[in-house]
């Protein structure tokens, strides 16, 4: 059994031409499940095939419709073909590209294509941002016809080239406001670091990741930079995204951070403001909900001890809702009862033994709790009314996004190092892809796709 696929080309409702793409022969019979269907490797010759047919004659027209000189109107002399390789996802295409000569006006211009198209480009960036370069490269040159630009280098570069095309994008927009650009009465900047292995370990071991969002009401916008020492690249990714949510100088920001100086000192230089960032709860629910379970397991052989148990778990409780509600002037209060009952486990204990793991690790991790309320007291609020108000108390989205923009890819599992530069143009892209950025690369969209199905069901002789 043989099928015959042929291309036609349609002008004015005739058929200018026809090809035959491929014969494929199938068994007569089925066997076995691999008799059934197209093979992967058949479709990709189909498909590069076709692809080949369909960009040379567009060339060709192309040539055909420039012979004419736009500004003289006399007819163009044919001066030569450059040979030009264009990548796409179903194959490379090696065409020639005629160039023309007007008598009157001289060599007419050419106009400037890309080597790759825009949507191998989106398809070979979005992979990368998923995977490794060469796991990406792999899946494109076993699912599709692609020849080359498949390469980990080149992949890497396009990374690079889209992410650096996003920037100067990102850049226009900022500095050329539209009339109607609505502005934010209220926004939430939270920010968090995270870090990435060094490619140069004898310089630095790791690079400083910074990681936010900006949320509204109605939008939502995350983005990540590296640190490096130079920090007006961070200070201007903080800038395009507030501006792309509508801040101005009469928005209300809050910021939230985990109490780092170097985040409240980043704040007060890019929003030129001195609003004091908020303290996150996150970070403080985290700290108590460790001391609650390392109190939940300490010793209850002797009443003593249990007494103890029963007093320091209480007391927790009463730190919990005094931080709560901001009360930040009875948690030295608190934290003496504390101390005074941890002590109570001394007794019963021969004077040259030493508090058990489970104390001692309870008693360093208060001193750190009591030292980190003391250094944040002024960024503690109530935060039983904020929530109350429907205001935010939490980093938990940035703390999301560290996980999902730099750990999933940069850092868990993957022993990989990476330069400062190539690190800040992937995360350029991870985060343009979870905001919605990256699909304006593609030129080719559902709805004006070249493609059109026919309305009538296709008829197959069995």
């Amino acid at each position: 059994m043989q099928w015959v696929l042929k291309l036609e080309k349609i002008i004015d409702d005739k058929v200018a031409s026809r090809l035959t793409v491929a014969r494929l022969k199938f068994p007569d019979s089925i066997n076995t499940s691999a008799d059934i269907g197209l093979r992967l490797d058949d479709a990709k010759r189909i498909l590069s095939c076709t692809q080949s047919v369909i960009v040379t004659d567009q060339f060709a027209d192309f040539a055909t419709q420039r012979r004419q000189c736009a500004d003289c109107g006399l007819i163009c002399r044919l001066k030569d073909y450059r040979p030009r390789t264009f990548d796409t996802v179903f194959g490379q295409v090696n065409v020639k590209r005629a160039r023309f000569s007007c008598p009157h006006c001289g060599l007419q211009p050419q106009v400037k294509l890309e080597r790759a198209t825009p949507e191998f480009d989106f398809i070979r960036v979005k992979l990368a941002a998923h995977m490794p370069y060469r796991v990406a490269g792999d899946v494109l040159r076993m699912l599709t016809p692609a020849q080359a630009g498949v390469g980990p280098s080149t992949i890497r570069n396009r990374v690079e080239t889209v992410a650096e095309q996003m920037d100067h994008g990102a850049e226009q927009r900022s500095v050329c406001d539209s009339g109607d650009f609505e502005y934010a009465s209220a926004l939430t900047l939270g920010l968090d670091h995270g870090f990435i292995r060094s490619n140069k370990p004898e310089l630095t071991r790791h690079h400083r990741v910074l990681v936010g969002t900006v949320s509204s009401s109605s939008t939502r916008q995350v983005f990540a930079g590296v640190q490096a020492d130079t920090p007006e690249s961070v200070h201007n990714l903080i800038r395009i995204k507030l501006h792309e949510c509508g801040y101005s100088v009469d928005t209300d920001l809050t910021v939230l951070t985990d109490g780092e100086l170097g985040l409240s000192e980043l704040c007060r230089e890019t929003t030129d403001s001195d609003n004091v960032p908020i303290l996150d709860w996150f970070h403080i629910a985290m700290r108590l909900q460790h001391l609650k379970q390392y109190a939940a397991g300490l010793s209850r052989r002797v009443k003593t001890h249990r007494e103890a148990q029963i007093a320091i778990q209480e007391e927790l409780e009463k730190l919990h809702w005094r931080l709560w509600n901001g009360r930040t002037d009875s948690v030295e209060k608190s934290i003496a009862k504390l101390s005074s009952s941890i002590r109570r486990f001394r007794h019963y204990m021969k004077p040259h033994q030493k508090l058990r793991e489970s104390h001692r690790k309870l008693w360093v991790m208060l001193v750190e709790l009591k030292r980190y309320i003391r250094n944040n007291d002024s960024r503690v609020v109530d935060y039983n009314k904020r929530q109350r108000a429907g205001q935010p108390i939490s980093t938990a989205l940035v703390e999301s996004s560290v996980n999902s923009l730099v750990n999933m890819r940069m850092n868990k599992r993957r022993q990989m190092r990476w330069s400062a530069a190539g690190a800040d143009r992937l995360l350029r892209v991870r985060f343009a892809l979870i905001n919605g950025e990256l699909s304006g690369t593609s030129s080719i969209t559902n709805e004006q796709s070249a493609v059109r199905l026919s309305p009538e069901p296709l008829r197959m002789a069995v």
